[in-house]
């Protein structure tokens, strides 16, 4: 499959809309359902400082998204979490895999980031599986955590360490 990963622009608010009314998108991240146009636009012309969002596009259509967030905090900005999303008819075909390798290389080679995380849904096991396959390890369970169709549920935090690559 042929997917080109390239830094987010504003002119994706429309394909990032529409990957985030995903099911699958919708129960597994912090996402509402239901967001507008504007919401997306707006987030588009205001990243902050910190955050590198890049897309997953095939054929002109938006496939996947991930955002690496780079604490702004002096002693945290060896540190970065991020957040992934994959268009649910595209699972299991590598466009999560090719995403994270786009941010670890950043963050391993540009950023020189020594730690990243991520909180992953306890029941989410593709992407607990995909996220261990590049050494990301459980640290720890934070319970009753998110809320999601209308329970409570609980995540993990899963955690990267350059020097342990």
């Amino acid at each position: 499959m042929n997917v080109s990963i390239r830094p987010t622009e504003p002119k994706d608010a429309e394909g990032l809309r529409d990957l985030f009314l995903q099911p699958k998108a919708m129960r597994e991240t912090l996402h509402l359902p239901h967001t507008t146009l504007a919401f997306w636009q707006e987030r588009l012309n205001n990243i902050p400082v910190g955050v590198y969002s890049y897309v997953a596009e095939l054929d002109g259509k938006i496939v996947g998204n991930i955002a690496l967030t780079q604490s702004q905090r002096p002693r945290l900005k060896h540190s970065a979490t991020f957040g992934l999303a994959v268009h649910d008819d595209y699972h299991g075909m590598g466009v999560g895999s090719q995403l994270i390798e786009t941010v670890l290389d950043l963050a391993d080679n540009w950023l020189n980031l020594l730690r990243l995380h991520i909180e992953v849904n306890t029941d989410n096991k593709a992407a607990i599986a995909l996220y261990s396959k590049y050494g990301f390890d459980i640290e720890g369970e934070a319970l009753c955590s998110a809320f999601r169709d209308g329970e409570y549920i609980s995540t993990y935090y899963m955690a990267r360490l350059k020097d342990q690559q």
